[in-house]
């Protein structure tokens, strides 16, 4: 079992507008293959040979994945059923140690070929002190 740390993150997002903060508890885990991050009743990150996988839980749920320069399938998970999902990233930046980090990236996501914006998804991961 990976060795985990507790850890504070702020998790920021935004399309075409002004940034949304959520600050969140989670635990941090180095695996051979890369990091993840859980926060508990809100989302896991894993970052894990250069991809980004977010599971996001609640009423509307996401799984997404985000590899630069391709388009990937997911999933938003609505009250009413899944709805089928592609994001494209354009920017993916990881720098991450065994106390954390920055992760951040941009992306376009379309919905049956529909264009349904640009995103910024910023997180700053903290170890917390006495951990």
């Amino acid at each position: 079992m990976p060795e985990k740390r507790r850890v504070a993150v702020v998790f920021r997002s935004r399309q075409e507008g002004p940034w949304a903060e959520e600050r969140l508890a989670g635990e941090w885990y180095r695996l051979a293959t890369g990091w993840v991050l859980r926060c508990p009743d809100a989302m896991t990150v894993s970052v894990l040979k250069g991809d980004v996988r977010v599971v996001r839980q609640g009423e509307f749920g996401v799984e997404m994945t985000f590899r630069l320069g391709a388009a990937v399938p997911g999933a938003i998970h609505t009250p009413r059923g899944s709805l089928p999902v592609e994001a494209y990233t354009h920017e993916l930046q990881a720098e991450l140690t065994d106390a954390g980090g920055t992760l951040s990236w941009h992306y376009e996501m379309r919905m049956e070929d529909q264009d349904m914006g640009r995103f910024e998804i910023g997180l700053d991961i903290r170890e917390e002190s006495g951990s």
